[in-house]
């Protein structure tokens, strides 16, 4: 592990200036684990929580001995999971743990948050350092809720966000899921109603994907919601929520003014990021890497020097050229084929800049003012857009 994490920092010290990066922490715990989900959690118990906590620290101290010359953190996300079985002691703990390995100059501390846990911790995570809550609402329709099997309800959701209003949280975002089984034709006034009635600073609306391999696969071939009905139900979202003051700047992301997602613009924007706990991914230079996911085989990669990857790419500028445009089409605003082109100066743009104005013809994408995106009214097509222009170019 030593010779990969050299590779990386001899790139980075080529610029000769510490680079602004994220920190993301992966929580891999839940007290259940819910059907529709595909990320890498495993069911809470207190002896892996606490050796987790262990093992992360570990981490951060291995991460900083080879990175800490070279980066300053500005932005740390706890993710999972579900991290919000973290004790405001134990964020606290973590947050000195980073402060205390690295440079940072912390602009934002996201948390994200079940409504089942942690309405009467929300005062202590924001005195430890949280500044951004992140409440994984899904829905206030009690329907919706059942059928994804989460366990509150929206009363609670309600009670969580007003705690922390109570609490001067100044920054909270609320995420829902649309497009679902379960759904009624007042599924979306109610959410929306709930919405205008909290005010959270940033709002989320995510569509299921990749249903293959979870549980909740079933649930969705008894009831299936047709991909018309789902692209219908994502539209109506994203025109009601930018006319109430929730302005799109990413496919699934909405904000106030001021308050979009720093650390999740990092990836957006292909900005350096470098992630730790269990299936972690990290950008660095022109390398990216993924931690192994399970908690066992990571805890076991760090206590013996680690970690280990179950991933590792060294990418060409080709390769970053794509990646680049990909996750920046994401992005409302798009990208600047100019910056890209003083960013990656070795790489022929000419196949892309070509494809994109035969897209631009068809509609399917923008170009203006020497920047190339999506039209918003096509987002819910933007993979096929993206991958029409990455791979015809």
């Amino acid at each position: 592990m030593e010779a990969f994490y050299n590779c990386i920092a001899q790139r980075l010290t080529e610029d000769r200036t510490k680079i602004e990066a994220g920190l993301y922490l992966h929580y891999p715990f839940c007290l259940r684990k819910c059907s529709y989900c595909h990320f890498s959690s495993s069911i809470h118990e207190r002896e892996t929580h606490r050796l987790w906590l262990s093992g992360i620290i570990d981490e951060i101290q291995q991460a900083a001995s080879f990175f800490s010359d070279y980066l300053v953190i500005d932005t740390v996300y706890f993710g999972g999971g579900t991290p919000s079985l973290l004790a405001p002691d134990e964020v606290g703990k973590l947050l000195a743990s980073v402060r205390l390995n690295f440079e940072v100059k912390l602009q934002e501390v996201t948390l994200e948050v079940n409504p089942a846990i942690g309405a009467e911790r929300i005062r202590d995570w924001l005195q430890v350092g949280v500044n951004r809550l992140s409440i994984g609402a899904q829905s206030f329709d009690p329907a919706v809720l059942r059928v994804l099997g989460r366990g509150y309800t929206p009363e609670q959701i309600i009670r969580l966000v007003e705690e922390a209003i109570e609490a001067r949280a100044e920054n909270i975002g609320l995420d829902l899921m649309a497009g679902l089984p379960g759904e009624s034709s007042r599924t979306l006034e109610v959410n929306l109603e709930a919405l205008k009635e909290l005010r959270p600073q940033h709002v989320s609306v995510y569509l299921l994907e990749e249903l293959d391999n979870v549980p909740f696969g079933k649930v969705w071939a008894k009831s299936p919601v047709s991909e018309e009905a789902a692209a219908e139900t994502y539209e109506k979202y994203r025109l009601r929520l930018e006319d109430r003051g929730w302005p799109q700047y990413e496919i699934s992301n909405f904000s106030r003014p001021g308050y979009q997602c720093r650390h999740n613009k990092k990836y957006w924007k292909y900005q350096p990021f470098l992630g730790l706990g269990p299936s972690a991914s990290s950008h660095l230079g022109n390398f990216r890497w993924t931690n192994l996911a399970g908690p066992g085989d990571w805890l076991t990669s760090v206590q013996s020097g680690g970690p280990g990857f179950s991933e590792f790419l060294e990418l060409s500028p080709e390769e970053e050229v794509r990646e680049c445009l990909a996750s920046g089409l994401r992005l409302k605003e798009g990208i600047s084929l100019q910056e890209l082109a003083d960013r990656f100066p070795g790489v022929n743009l000419s196949g892309f800049e070509l494809k994109a104005r035969e897209l631009s013809g068809c509609g399917l994408l923008q170009l203006s003012d020497g920047l190339v995106r999506i039209p918003p009214e096509k987002f819910i097509i933007s993979n096929s857009i993206i991958s029409e222009l990455l791979y015809q170019a």
